[in-house]
């Protein structure tokens, strides 16, 4: 049976997923708590959907569309939102959410409390067991020494065993990624956009076109890198320049309700398997 525009489709869209997970789990987001994330996206792009196409819009509608229950659907248009999340913290943000918050692994002052690793019943392998009996204490502390989360401490002068440290503000953003992130949603949503735009047939077609090479050498990666970097410069010198013209032209003009965005990139990784 040949495969159906929907099939190839999601096929594409788990390709392209690839480095997004990554980065996902890089930082911390785990599926369930993605997957919980996403439901509201797909009710609100399939009721933009069904605008754009005149359709009439109502439960059952976008219950179709989506494939969501029309008990959640109802929900979300009554209030605006999804229903109340369900539990989505994994084991290792339960784990340091409750080392970080329970007075039984913090001090007077509110302040995590240095843990054995093994020994005792305050101990980071009881904290973990205690948290879930899944997933062996090892394999969060693992997990949470990636993230940054928790470091390790030598043993002590006395003997005792190692201890581990809970780095309380690990979680929170670094100067700038924020903005970082924000400026990556804007600039890979845009590109998407524009090629779903393309894909879809609709006219006429949006710029998107990129330049692919294999099989190269180092060198020549650095060579064609001052290239697109040189090739960038001077576009980008242009479009700036006659975006601030038409730009000032069209402020507060009738119809001036649209925006651009016109960006370059360059990759360079190994060759895909054939």
């Amino acid at each position: 049976m040949s495969e159906s525009r929907a099939d190839l489709s999601l096929a594409a869209a788990l390709s392209l997923l690839v480095p997004l997970v990554e980065l996902l789990l890089h930082d911390g987001v785990t599926y369930p708590r993605f997957a919980n994330a996403l439901k509201k996206t797909f009710l609100e792009s399939a009721t933009n959907l069904l605008e754009a196409s005149a359709e009439k819009i109502n439960d059952s509608s976008i219950s179709t569309l989506t494939g969501i229950h029309r008990k959640d659907v109802r929900e979300w248009r009554s209030v605006g939102q999804t229903l109340p999340q369900v539990k989505t913290l994994g084991p290792v943000m339960e784990v340091f959410t409750r080392w970080a918050n329970d007075p039984d692994y913090c001090d007077k002052e509110g302040r995590p409390l240095t843990l054995d690793r093994t020994a005792g019943p305050r101990s980071f392998e009881a904290l973990a067991t205690c948290v879930s009996k899944d997933v062996h204490p090892h394999t969060v502390l693992r997990e949470l020494i990636r993230l940054g989360v928790v470091r390790l401490v030598e043993a002590a002068p006395d003997g005792s065993g190692e201890q581990v440290s809970l780095c309380a503000d690990a979680f929170v953003p670094k100067k700038g990624a924020a903005e970082m992130l924000q400026l990556f949603s804007d600039n890979v949503g845009d590109h998407l956009a524009a090629a779903a735009h393309n894909l879809r047939g609709t006219n006429p077609p949006m710029l998107e076109q990129t330049v692919y090479a294999d099989s190269l050498r180092p060198e020549s990666v650095a060579a064609l890198s001052t290239l697109a970097r040189q090739i960038w410069t001077k576009a980008l010198h242009d479009v700036v320049r006659d975006a601030t013209v038409l730009s000032e032209q069209d402020r507060g003009q009738p119809g001036a309700n649209q925006r651009i965005r016109v960006g370059m990139y360059f990759y360079h990784g190994p060759n895909r398997e054939p």
